[in-house]
């Protein structure tokens, strides 16, 4: 079978997220030069980056989302897929439980992300996204009281699903709002923050030469 056939089943560019213009919750509290370089829409300097990872965890979401929707079919409880927007910041919610008020974010990970005593789960930035997707929901009139991420270990098993939940903190949210605003004031893109490693096979900024996007932040 013919490699490049197999590569475009898996591609990830065409879903309804990857096409998204808008700057994203998830984005936010992450690299700051990837995130510069999207909201002065940067010419992409490094198309050919590695999908799998991003296409797996797309295909699971989609399914988690038909699961909901056979358990619900009148959406009478549970909103799947919400699209938001506030003030040029757009985010689509996972899961929208309407009678407990609670936003839910789906991460798909590792055991070992899921259980590090160094880098604890969830990441500072996962709590303020799913935040942000409070706040979002909350600025176009949906109660929000609770948000949750839950953690589904992609080399593991049901025993090892990490679910966090924790209140509405629009404070948290709205720092983050905060640090989307600093960076659409800088005329320059700031350095990049994550390896060269990580930047080369996942970054569309990525430029060895830094003369258009980002050369790495390990340099």
């Amino acid at each position: 079978m013919d490699k490049d056939f197999v590569l475009s089943l898996i591609s990830n560019k065409r879903s309804k997220r990857s096409l998204q213009k808008a700057v994203g919750p998830s984005e936010i509290g992450g690299c700051r030069a990837q995130v510069w370089h999207r909201l002065f829409s940067t010419r992409p300097t490094n198309p050919d980056t590695l999908e799998l990872a991003a296409s797996i965890g797309t295909a699971f979401h989609d399914w988690l989302e038909k699961r909901v929707e056979r358990l619900d079919p009148f959406r009478e409880r549970y909103m799947t897929e919400l699209e938001v927007t506030h003030d040029g910041l757009m985010g689509h919610v996972d899961l929208y439980d309407s009678v407990d008020h609670e936003v839910v974010d789906w991460k798909t990970t590792t055991k070992s992300k899921l259980t590090s005593k160094s880098h604890p789960w969830p990441s500072d930035q996962q709590r303020m996204q799913v935040q942000l997707y409070g706040y979002l929901l909350t600025c176009n009139d949906w109660l929000v009281e609770t948000v949750t991420l839950v953690g589904f270990p992609k080399d593991g098993n049901e025993n090892q699903i990490q679910i966090h939940s924790e209140p509405y903190d629009p404070d948290l949210a709205l720092r983050g709002i905060a640090w989307l605003r600093e960076l659409e004031t800088l005329d320059t893109p700031p350095e990049g923050e994550r390896p060269v490693r990580f930047c080369r096979d996942y970054c569309q900024f990525y430029d060895a030469t830094g003369e258009i996007g980002c050369p790495g932040g390990d340099r």
